[in-house]
């Protein structure tokens, strides 16, 4: 089930295309979900196995580039905690037993020295496994932000991470209570096929038989460290950005990792229980088990590879880092209302209307002494004589007029602009001795060089339709008025689409 979410986030991946603003970001994100290894217990005759997979973490610092508009990758450093429990589940059984050796002892009933078999029996045995890593992705990211202000956004990532362990361990976990018995010690003496200990008989603690519900504190190697190595690690995720300013940037989101290598090192396997290389000697009246040792179940015969899972949320911090594209640093800014004046405006001298926001972003431009274009120059036509002939219908003249307007950043012709242009073409070819001057316009974002160009371009393009629609090129002159003409002041976003376009002026000379 999780290989198929992995390889499902893996396929939108590769068939999603995003575009997001190039440069540099630093991050820092935290994970929170299960995280733990995954394995099979085999060959265990005498108990019912389970393997949970606890709640873990991880933590990442991170860099990343967008070299193009659609395609960025990260890097960086984090860490991973993953934590499992393996249970050995089932009671005590008579016939189900380790052997851990064979000792000598003097015959608890004659006084003579003989020989018994020490056995080890389990109950609901549970082990705690826990490892952290150190990490260095490389990923894979793709996103979008969305509407005029890039408020909202989503996100994808996939790549790898390569993993160096830093601690692994594992502990057993001991009963809650004196009566919940875990671990049961009996001798069993073959020449008077008796068994001293066991489950139906009452304990003998000074002999070392007996159940005890707290066998990390008797155990030798009760914990113990695991031998895991270097892992690499599938890793795919999914979520979306919030923006708290330009610059920083909220990530929620889910992700999976999956361990690609086993990490299980251990050089040979080893019995779960091994008995003391001495005579058994309980030690002291109740220590029962004493010099009895432990291996951890994923050092023993019953289990082999061992690989890394974890899945969860994720949330994190994105700072932008180096200099805000012009997009970023022209957003629209809130509005301010001056009553009583006429809403968004001040007036200066009784002339014509000037937007507050854009009357402080004239003054800032001065304070940086950051170059400006002047106003372009006007028409080579504009002082000539000029009239409108008393005959031309009042809707020619307005047709004539008319502006037509342009997308953001853009000199393409919309469909209604074209219908315009050919209103005008049929006007001027009913009046052959007319000249039309044509003026493009654009709005205050952007820098002054882009927009001079840009309201050529505008131009340009009405021009360069009127002449496919058979209007003489000697007729028609094109120039750019770039932010200096706006028809509505340039203080929120409606007014500036007002602002870009095309003016027209119909010249008939005396």
């Amino acid at each position: 089930m999780k290989k198929n979410i992995l390889l499902s986030l893996l396929m939108l991946l590769s068939i999603s295309l995003i575009s997001q603003e190039k440069g540099s970001y630093l991050s820092i994100s935290t994970g929170i979900g299960r995280a733990g290894y995954k394995y099979e217990m085999g060959a265990i005759d005498f108990a019912n196995t389970k393997r949970d997979i606890l709640f873990g973490g991880q933590v990442n610092f991170g860099y990343s580039y967008y070299f193009t508009n659609n395609v960025g990758i990260s890097t960086g450093l984090g860490f991973s905690h993953y934590r499992t429990k393996a249970h050995l589940k089932g009671e005590f059984q008579p016939e189900k037993y380790f052997v851990l050796n064979t000792y000598t002892d003097n015959d608890p009933f004659d006084g003579h020295v003989t020989t018994y078999d020490l056995r080890v029996r389990t109950q609901n045995w549970t082990e705690y496994q826990s490892g952290k890593y150190l990490e260095i992705p490389v990923i894979l990211n793709l996103q979008k932000k969305f509407g005029e202000n890039e408020i909202f956004g989503v996100y994808l990532a996939a790549g790898f991470k390569f993993q160096i362990p830093l601690t692994s361990k594992y502990a057993i976990v001991d009963g809650d209570r004196v009566e919940q018995a875990k671990l049961s010690i009996s001798g069993y003496y073959p020449e008077r096929n008796l068994e001293l200990g066991e489950l139906s008989s009452p304990d003998l603690a000074q002999h070392g038989f007996g159940k005890i519900h707290n066998p990390s504190q008797v155990l030798k190697n009760a914990t113990g460290k695991l031998n895991f190595g270097f892992n690499i690690s599938a890793v795919a995720e999914a979520g979306f950005l919030i923006s708290f300013s330009k610059r920083v940037d909220l990530t929620l989101g889910a992700f999976i990792d999956g361990g690609l290598l086993n990490i299980n090192k251990k050089e040979t396997s080893k019995a779960m229980f091994t008995g003391p290389d001495a005579d058994y000697v309980a030690g002291g009246e109740y220590n029962v088990a004493n010099g009895i040792s432990y291996s951890s179940i994923i050092k023993s015969e019953y289990v082999n590879k061992v690989k890394t899972i974890s899945y969860g949320g994720k949330v994190g911090l994105r700072i932008k880092l180096g200099k805000l594209s012009e997009k970023q640093e022209q957003e629209p800014q809130p509005q301010i209302v001056c009553p009583p004046c006429e809403k968004d405006t001040v007036y200066i001298h009784q002339t014509e209307p000037i937007a507050l926001d854009s009357l402080l972003k004239e003054v800032i431009d001065a304070l940086k002494e950051r170059p400006k274009f002047n106003m372009p120059e006007t028409h080579n036509n504009y002082h000539l004589d000029s009239y409108i002939p008393d005959n031309m219908p009042t809707k020619e003249v307005d047709y004539l007029f008319d502006p037509i307007y342009f997308d953001l950043n853009k000199s393409v012709l919309r469909p209604e602009s074209t219908r315009n242009l050919d209103k005008k073409a049929d006007i001027m070819k009913k009046n052959p001795q007319m000249r039309l001057l044509i003026s493009g316009n654009t709005c205050d974002l952007g820098n002054d060089n882009l927009n001079y160009d840009l309201g050529l371009k505008r131009a340009e393009a009405a021009r360069n339709y009127l002449i496919r629609k058979g209007i003489g090129a000697e007729r028609l002159e094109i120039t750019t008025l770039s932010r200096f003409e706006p028809e509505m002041p340039n203080n929120n976003e409606l007014n500036r689409t007002h602002n870009r376009r095309a003016d027209f002026k119909p010249v008939f000379l005396k």
